[in-house]
């Protein structure tokens, strides 16, 4: 058994994994969404999925951004909170996958205290830096999840190699019961030029402080947590399942070709979780010539746009063109999807689109 759940997760990627027998299920999740999600939605459907007192062998947060960690965190506060009460947890947790950023970007700290200092300096001057503070929220949101896991004495990280999850690390395929795991990205390269990005901008907003130009530019798309993103390429009774979190296009083509998975630059999987909630900034046209799928999925809710109109014009056309029928698996219905729906006729184009019923379920693909 190989059952992919997509929660309702708003903007944010929520998904949970189904494997080993129907006797004896297993389940592993990857991210909780932002805000919200997880009393809205993830909370009931890890009840009604894994049972009261069940288990989640892995907790996989691809990345610390809001939108992917904060459902993972209110999770942790109530097991927490069970235990603070002598309550028993209502499911536990095995293993927990987390690459922070003190781990992949900042191992001594020095940045975390200079962005810290940015951050006071530019607040005690009425200064708005509200895309960076998406992305500095989000590395605080990790560290309170590290300092839970702790607490609960959840391993974190113990099937990696170097305490991170990257292309190496670790080299050879993990294996969960029925399902082969392998980590495509991030390579050490990504995670090397996105410190050299972090750094830059760090002494880019001191030295704009220092001179006192307040008018502080915000934290390009590039720079922020995205690019650490754990991908991963799972395989298991006869289905191959390739996860991306919000990593980009070509970084994941090149942690790919370094694991020996492409043949002539291509690879086919049934199900594909489209990177950053279907963003055209993350990937191409080319990309989806190469990365070919039986199934796509997109979690998003219109939020910025997403899923992009480009996204799944490049989905459907390379599709077509290679003579593919394809289902496009959505959270919710958009103005792009609807659009896209209208300009690219679904019978004539060869593709089907649903979406989560009522925009609260799971669905199971």
């Amino acid at each position: 058994m190989f059952i992919l759940h997509l929660i309702q997760a708003e903007f944010g990627d929520s998904l949970l994994i189904q494997y080993g027998s129907e006797q004896s299920p297993k389940y592993f999740l990857i991210d909780g969404g932002p805000k919200h999600v997880y009393n809205n939605f993830l909370r009931g459907e890890l009840e009604s999925i894994v049972g009261e007192g069940g288990e989640l062998e892995v907790v996989a947060v691809s990345h610390v951004d809001n939108d992917h960690i904060v459902g993972i965190l209110d999770l942790l506060t109530e097991l927490k909170g069970q235990e603070d009460n002598n309550e028993t947890h209502f499911l536990k947790i095995k293993d927990f996958w987390l690459n922070t950023f003190a781990g992949t970007i900042d191992t001594t700290n020095s940045l975390t205290q200079r962005i810290n200092s940015i951050f006071a300096n530019a607040a005690s001057n009425s200064v708005n830096m509200p895309g960076t503070g998406i992305a500095v929220n989000g590395i605080n949101e990790g560290n309170k999840v590290t300092t839970l896991c702790n607490i609960l004495g959840i391993p974190m990280n113990e099937a990696a190699t170097q305490d991170i999850f990257r292309v190496g690390s670790p080299n050879a395929p993990m294996t969960y019961g029925n399902l082969t795991i392998t980590i495509v990205g991030p390579t050490k390269e990504n995670l090397d030029a996105l410190k050299a990005e972090w750094e830059e901008w760090i002494a880019n907003q001191e030295n704009a402080l220092g001179a006192q130009n307040f008018n502080v530019l915000s934290m390009s798309d590039k720079s922020i947590p995205n690019l650490s993103s754990i991908a991963f390429l799972i395989e298991g009774s006869g289905r191959s399942m390739l996860f991306t979190g919000d990593g980009r296009g070509d970084h994941l083509m090149e942690g790919l070709k370094k694991k020996g998975m492409l043949t002539n630059g291509q690879m086919h999987v049934e199900v594909l979780k489209v990177a950053h909630h279907g963003s055209d900034r993350n990937v191409n046209r080319k990309f989806f010539e190469n990365i070919t799928a039986d199934i796509y999925v997109i979690s998003a809710n219109g939020e910025n746009r997403n899923p992009d109109y480009a996204t799944l014009s490049w989905i459907i056309e390379s599709a077509n063109d290679a003579g593919r029928q394809i289902e496009i698996v959505i959270t919710n219905e958009t103005p792009n999807t609807t659009k896209i729906q209208q300009d690219y006729k679904p019978a004539v184009w060869g593709y089907s689109m649903r979406f989560i019923p009522n925009g609260a379920h799971s669905t199971i693909v």
